[in-house]
């Protein structure tokens, strides 16, 4: 699970096409803005994640009466605002589930997905986020093998033609907070993946391990590509005195309490997976 925000790299990796991987496709769901959801946010509307329908310390009541010792496995807590029981029926759905923050730099908000709704070990409330539209990065083609990260000066020149290479697929270019989004629906096949290494084959500090190409353009005789990290992009965010999201600091992201809400979010991503490769198997598909 990739866990850090998403920013232009300044060091100049090199990518690999992965040669191992199962043939994906994937769609993200078209996303409208946030609207009011993010309006009157409070901690209180999206804490009711902290009950399900098992029992406070994880149990499940009820065993098969043919085996006595058959202890089921207990399902991942569910992303915050959803509470469900213990066979995965939803039985409550908040409409709370939207977020804003805002990029102190530039102050472009930023639209998150609540993942996550917990205190640190401080009592800080905290939330674990994700962005609403699909964060993107822009790269340049170096040589038939390998990319390089783009300038930030550089990137502004390039911003009105990769919206343009964006709207041709029917995607929109969102100048979000702390990192770009593409709003809008795509696919991609084992042939748009890509792994992030050096020329020595070592991977990137700061960079994910896998990203997906979602397009491509030409500019003044420079390929580039836009593509989003295959993991989605978390991070963690910490209620100030005066009641506003602000990112934690790196020294909150080593406690327990953060730690421990990361694990659940990647427990119920590995759940989501394998219901997925399950229908898979069921349909007949490779």
């Amino acid at each position: 699970m990739a866990f850090s925000l998403l920013k232009q790299p300044h060091s100049l990796p090199y990518l690999s096409r992965s040669s191992n991987k199962k043939r994906k496709k994937k769609a993200k769901a078209d996303v409208g803005s946030a609207g009011d959801d993010s309006e009157g946010l409070s901690f209180s509307d999206v804490e009711i994640v902290g009950t399900s329908g098992a029992s406070g310390d994880g149990s499940y009541s009820g065993s098969d009466s043919r085996s006595s010792g058959y202890h089921p496995t207990p399902l991942p807590k569910p992303p915050a605002g959803f509470v469900v029981d213990d066979q995965g029926r939803v039985l409550m759905a908040s409409n709370k589930r939207i977020a804003t923050l805002v990029d102190p730099t530039n102050n472009f908000p930023l639209e998150c997905v609540i993942r996550r709704v917990f205190r640190s070990s401080q009592g800080d409330e905290c939330m674990l986020l994700c962005p609403v539209d699909t964060p993107v990065q822009i790269l340049k083609s170096t040589n038939i093998d390998g990319w390089s990260a783009v300038s930030d000066d550089e990137v502004d020149a390039i911003l009105p033609s990769a919206a343009y290479a964006l709207a041709k697929i029917h995607m929109h270019m969102v100048h979000s907070g702390f990192c770009y989004t593409a709003r809008g629906g795509f696919c991609y096949s084992e042939d748009d993946i890509f792994d992030f290494r050096t020329d020595d084959g070592q991977g990137v500090d700061g960079l994910p391990t896998e990203g997906v190409e979602i397009t491509c353009f030409h500019l003044d005789g420079a390929h580039y590509m836009i593509y989003t990290p295959s993991d989605p992009l978390l991070f963690v965010a910490v209620k100030d005195k005066n009641g506003l999201l602000q990112i934690a600091d790196d020294d909150l992201l080593e406690d327990p309490a953060i730690i421990s809400a990361i694990d659940e979010e990647t427990e119920f991503n590995a759940l989501v997976e394998e219901e997925a490769a399950l229908l898979d198997s069921l349909l007949g598909k490779e």
